[in-house]
């Protein structure tokens, strides 16, 4: 039993060899999507692991499955992927990054890359309040958050956005985004805890059009008042990219389209 627990998410495993392979050494829960639904329970090195398995589609549906197993004991909770491998002491770094600060609600620790292809995020060079513009290119891997917090906010991702549904992007920052709205308390922390080695994105096919429909519906889940002010800055520096070969007007009427369509969800759900 520990004090923080990694909410992993995978695919297609049948045991629990993800623990060892991520050098995992606390709780954890491994939620795993595959053609088969299951459950079980191993104590590896006194550690409890749960390894849940279930035929469900979405990386936002498999943390929030990941989520809903937590365990009562938990202090702190960690979102990770598969493709990461923790640092010896992890566990030590995190808890008392929470006890030297006891102001944080919760805290986003760096990563070391070790592949060619980079974060997105630029590296995290001292501890400090987050601010809301910095965690735009963030992503949910080593963030830690207090459980209490979790639950009281009643915390969980948007299903309808991230890898494996339509809309295959923003689920990390849509998360981000909502807890600046709850007014939740996050931090940054320069420490490293972890090891990634990223694989070719299996969701980024370009600067499209398709993209940019995605992002307007992004942009307008996150500021559904302010949404077509913010396409127009955005749609004039991607035009000046040299790696997109859109215009200001294409991109523009993508963002629109994708705004649109994210609003037409939500008028719906209101009359449903």
């Amino acid at each position: 039993m520990s004090d923080l627990q990694i909410l992993v998410t995978t695919m297609n495993q049948n045991d629990f060899t993800k623990y060892k392979d991520m050098n995992l050494q606390t709780d954890a829960v491994i939620a795993n999507q595959s053609n088969t639904e299951s459950k079980k329970y191993k104590n590896i090195n006194t550690k409890d692991v749960l390894l849940i398995t279930t035929t469900t589609q979405g990386l936002s549906k498999n943390r929030n499955i990941a989520i809903s197993n937590c365990s009562d004991s938990a202090k702190y909770l960690m979102f990770s992927d598969d493709d990461l491998v923790f640092h010896n002491g992890y566990e030590s770094i995190v808890c008392k990054a929470f006890s030297d600060h006891p102001e944080a609600d919760a805290i986003k620790f760096n990563l070391n890359c070790i592949s060619d292809r980079k974060l997105s995020m630029k590296p995290i060079k001292a501890f400090h309040r987050a601010r809301r513009y910095e965690v735009t290119c963030f992503g949910v891997c080593a963030l830690a958050i207090k459980k209490e917090i979790l639950k009281k906010y009643n915390l969980s991702f948007n299903e309808r956005f991230g890898a494996g549904t339509n809309n295959f992007c923003g689920e990390d920052t849509i998360f981000f985004q909502e807890l600046f709205k709850k007014r939740i308390r996050l931090y940054c922390s320069p420490e490293y805890i972890a090891d990634i080695a990223q694989s070719k994105s299996s969701w980024f096919k370009g600067y499209n059009e398709h993209y940019f429909s995605v992002a307007g519906m992004v942009i307008s889940e996150i500021y559904p008042y302010f949404c077509y002010l913010l396409v127009i800055r955005s749609a004039f520096r991607f035009s000046r990219r040299i790696n997109c070969n859109l215009g200001f007007l294409t991109i523009l009427r993508s963002y629109y389209r994708g705004i649109k369509k994210n609003n037409e969800f939500h008028r719906n759900q209101k009359i449903a």
